[in-house]
């Protein structure tokens, strides 16, 4: 099976090949918003570990942003193709890199949360709370 290595939420993200990340404001749970509703721009840095067997075939990848009722507000979805290295030791994990930059609506002030898929299985949940803007609170992501 896949595994979801670490995924997180940060204002804006690359990744590189060769497996460098880039991350600008990483780890963000709390987002001040000026106004709701409003669209922010987030950036989403993960990575997918496959074993001998998983490579050379497609993997489905898919993203889902939701309010704390359940109803979809984004969703995103992909293929990863990850390829077997022929020098790797036999049981060896082939990491694949990925990084996302998306907008999402913010309908309202509240909790909100980000699940992640990985051949239709939730691999993880990052929570995300969106409240009101103050002087001492972060300006919004993008």
């Amino acid at each position: 099976m896949p595994e979801l290595d670490f995924a997180i939420l940060a204002d804006r993200v690359s990744a590189e090949p060769g497996g460098v990340g880039y991350v600008m404001r990483g780890g963000i749970d709390t987002i001040g918003a000026p106004a709701v509703p409003s669209v922010q721009h987030v950036g989403l840095l993960f990575r997918v570990s496959f074993t001998h067997a998983e490579c050379d075939r497609p993997h489905r990848f898919e993203v889902i942003f939701q309010g704390a009722d359940g109803e979809r507000l984004m969703q995103a979805t992909g293929v990863l193709h990850p390829k077997w290295i022929t020098d790797l030791p036999a049981h060896w994990r082939v990491n694949q890199l990925g990084g996302l930059n998306f907008p999402i609506p913010l309908p309202a002030f509240g909790i909100y949360s980000f699940e992640i898929l990985v051949n239709d299985s939730n691999e993880k949940t990052i929570q995300l709370r969106v409240v009101p803007a103050t002087p001492q609170s972060e300006p919004a992501p993008g």
